[in-house]
């Protein structure tokens, strides 16, 4: 596996940043602002610093406001690829703003040189068609994200036991959601009446049960959409939609464009990034 399909990573600095609201990325994204101000909408209003990361899991929505003079370091990885849902303790950070915590912290002082460097590392491997490549990468990718889960640790307790039982049903969901589920499904595997883990997901979230497989399962279309070859028909089923229809109309409202169309444009993409 060619370690650009999996991870990529670069710096990229822009003078004037215009509002640009509702992107949804299809990987896990880290970014570490290095320099200028930055103000992003994620629920609320966030004035961001240099020093600062910035986590926005695969599927969530988010929106820049502006930013001016703004450096930032960036990665961003597809899970999948990599066998590495967010029931990994190292991903924990990333499950956590899923829940509602905010996507914003700190990175220590004393940290930020060693974090750069590990980034610069994996820009150069990632470059690379070495046999070793891949492993180098991934290796790399975990120091990173140790380095990001200490750091959300110091900040105030991320989100502390908001729900261990949100925790518990959307990892049940991200494991089971190309099966056929539902709420009853769920409420069964943690032990929770439907009514209550409904109401307590909705309250948690602000996405229902079935949205969050919905969501799980559409994350996982566009994982197999940039990797495989498979028609978009086959890929709908595999998902767990049996009415092809259904899902590109899902998939339209998720990304605001139809499967086949958001294939083409990230294949691109990714082919230029080569």
């Amino acid at each position: 596996m060619h370690s650009k399909h999996t991870v990529s990573a670069g710096y990229h600095f822009s003078k004037d940043i215009c509002a640009h609201h509702h992107a949804v990325h299809t990987e896990h994204v880290i970014t570490l602002v290095e320099r200028g101000n930055l103000r992003i909408k994620h629920g609320e209003e966030i004035r961001i610093t240099p020093g600062m990361l910035i986590l926005v899991p695969a599927g969530v929505p988010h929106s820049t406001l502006e930013g001016e003079n703004v450096g930032v370091w960036w990665l961003g990885f597809c899970t999948g690829c990599l066998n590495l849902d967010e029931s990994h303790s190292l991903m924990a950070p990333f499950q956590q703003i899923r829940l509602g915590a905010l996507p914003v912290f700190e990175l220590p002082e004393d940290r930020r040189e060693y974090f750069i460097g590990l980034m610069k590392e994996l820009i150069n491997e990632s470059g690379l068609s070495k046999p070793d490549s891949f492993d180098v990468v991934k290796s790399l990718l975990t120091l990173i994200l140790y380095e990001v889960k200490k750091a959300s640790q110091m900040e105030a307790q991320l989100f502390v036991g908001k729900s261990s039982i949100i925790s518990k049903a959307l990892e049940f969901i991200q494991k089971q959601s190309l099966n056929s589920i539902s709420l009853k499904d769920v409420a069964e595997a943690i032990h929770r009446s439907p009514a209550y883990l409904a109401t307590t997901m909705k309250k948690g979230t602000g996405y229902s049960v079935g949205e969050w497989i919905a969501r799980s399962r559409l994350a996982e279309a566009c994982s197999r959409l940039l990797h495989t070859n498979e028609q978009v028909d086959n890929i709908a089923i595999q998902v767990g939609w049996n009415d092809v229809t259904h899902f590109i109309r899902k998939f339209k409202k998720a990304y605001g464009i139809t499967p086949a169309a958001w294939r083409k444009k990230n294949k691109t993409l990714q082919i230029k990034s080569d």
